[in-house]
């Protein structure tokens, strides 16, 4: 599969590449398993790579040493610990430069955490004259949080760079789907619904040569040896503890559309107070959920969302249904996923079409989102500016058949609930509709200066 989309990490990279030769640099790279770090890694430049597994130290120092004797020229000893190691690397860096790049960091957690602190010592000693580049990269991103970014901890403050690599967006998804022979939109939009912008989800489906949306689930999630159905899980207990039963439970219910603190409270019987701390960690620490408000005085309408489709998928569709999968019974749970797919995949047509439409506005923006209120009124698409005031409001449907002048009207109702410059705003309307819109819709739109765009005609918008 072709190498998509990574021109600002690459160039960064390059960038510290370039600078390591004058003195060190440390890069510090985390984002979620499977999302293509060491992909990054490996386009960029060529290093010295450990992978660091979850071994007794003696075994990685032999591993580490038998690396070091093919990849350095001169001598390169057996070493006895990690000090000797670390140290090793910094006194070769000084008449050579190299880059040294150690995937799974967080692992030393497990084999000696000793070595952050070595890593301090010697990183304050050499770094500034030492052509060495650094790079730590961690997918687990509650523990690489806390290596580098706890001001407790030995290496804190000592990364010279950052960079959070974050899923595909979706018009690169839709290219490589394009380019493993997905030719239907709808279904490409399916896939990115449940996989997101993981790279690796879709190289997989192009090593098993799947070719429809059903052939993917089933193979991929759904059968008894399947790859990926027990991906979620691991990664996330992984990243949880012993204490991942409370996470799930929270993330099941917000999968379901349970948004806001009381109605995950309710539904899960955990206490809004230790819920808070909850939400807290799923927001800041670990990255998979986001609190969303309303662009218009909405701050205390907060709502949580699942940020990772993957995560979303599983737990909309298989941790209810682990009782079946586990007997077998996927064919019945696969019709589950077959009468809600249209349902589950409306919210993420919503996110696409809203990114579209962002990067066409006919106004600079100061706010762009969405808008709801109390009441339960919403509107999909939503930005403003000022200076002179103007607002675009939009509705977003994946609907099976087009929609009608009952339908427009609708959006016309909603637009007296935005309270905003009322006597001062420019309004632009916009209604994005999968299946399109009947005739007379389309003349209603004109006569009233709304905006239609149907799949089509949003995709060919796509920058």
């Amino acid at each position: 599969m072709k190498f998509q989309n990574r021109k600002n990490e690459l160039q960064a990279i390059k960038n510290l590449e370039q600078l390591s030769e004058k003195h060190a640099h440390m890069l510090v790279m985390f984002g979620r398993r499977r999302v293509g770090k060491t992909r990054l890694i490996i386009e960029s430049m060529d290093s010295i790579y450990f992978f660091v597994d979850k071994k007794t130290s003696s075994l990685l120092l032999r591993e580490y040493s038998d690396i070091l004797k093919t990849e350095v020229s001169g001598f390169v000893p057996e070493f006895s610990n990690w000090d000797d190691f670390v140290r090793f690397l910094f006194e070769y860096s000084k008449e050579n430069h190299i880059k040294v790049v150690f995937d799974e960091f967080q692992n030393f957690t497990y084999v000696d955490p000793a070595i952050f602190s070595i890593f301090q010592k010697y990183w304050d000693m050499y770094h500034v004259d030492t052509p060495i580049l650094l790079v730590f990269v961690g997918s687990y991103i509650g523990l690489m949080k806390k290596i580098f970014i706890n001001a407790k901890e030995p290496l804190y403050g000592r990364a010279t760079s950052r960079i959070d690599l974050k899923p595909l967006s979706y018009r690169h998804i839709r290219n490589i789907c394009q380019d493993l022979g997905f030719t239907n939109e709808e279904e490409i939009i399916a896939l990115y619904a449940t996989f997101g912008g993981v790279p690796r989800y879709y190289q997989l489906i192009e090593d098993y040569g799947l070719s429809t949306y059903e052939d993917v689930i089933r193979t991929l999630i759904l059968s008894e040896n399947a790859i990926l159905k027990d991906e979620v899980k691991q990664i996330l207990i992984s990243e949880f503890g012993n204490n991942y039963t409370t996470y799930f439970s929270v993330l099941e219910e917000i999968s379901f559309g349970k948004g806001t603190l009381k109605e995950i409270s309710d539904t899960t019987g955990i206490e809004m107070k230790s819920l808070s701390r909850y939400l807290y960690d799923l927001v800041n620490t670990y990255e998979i959920i986001e609190r969303r408000a309303p662009i218009i005085k909405g701050t205390k309408m907060g709502r949580y969302a699942i940020k990772d489709h993957m995560v979303h998928f599983w737990f909309r569709f298989i941790n209810p249904n682990m009782s079946f999968t586990e007997s077998g019974k996927y064919d019945m749970v696969f019709g589950r996923i077959k009468t809600s797919l249209s349902s589950f995949i409306g919210p993420v047509f919503e996110e696409i079409a809203r990114n579209i439409v962002f990067d066409n506005l006919p106004f600079s923006p100061v706010k762009m989102g969405a808008w709801w209120n109390r009441r339960g009124d919403e509107i999909d698409i939503a930005a403003i500016g000022e200076k002179p005031y103007r607002v675009l409001l939009g509705e977003v449907k994946w609907n099976s058949r087009p929609l009608g002048v009952k339908d427009i009207k609708k959006l016309l109702d909603k637009r007296t609930l935005v309270d905003w410059y009322n006597d001062k705003r420019e309004e632009h309307f916009l209604i994005i509709s999968k299946a399109g819109f009947t005739k007379s819709a389309e003349d209603f739109m004109n006569a009233n200066k709304i905006e239609g765009r149907d799949l089509t005609e949003l995709l060919e918008e796509m920058k």
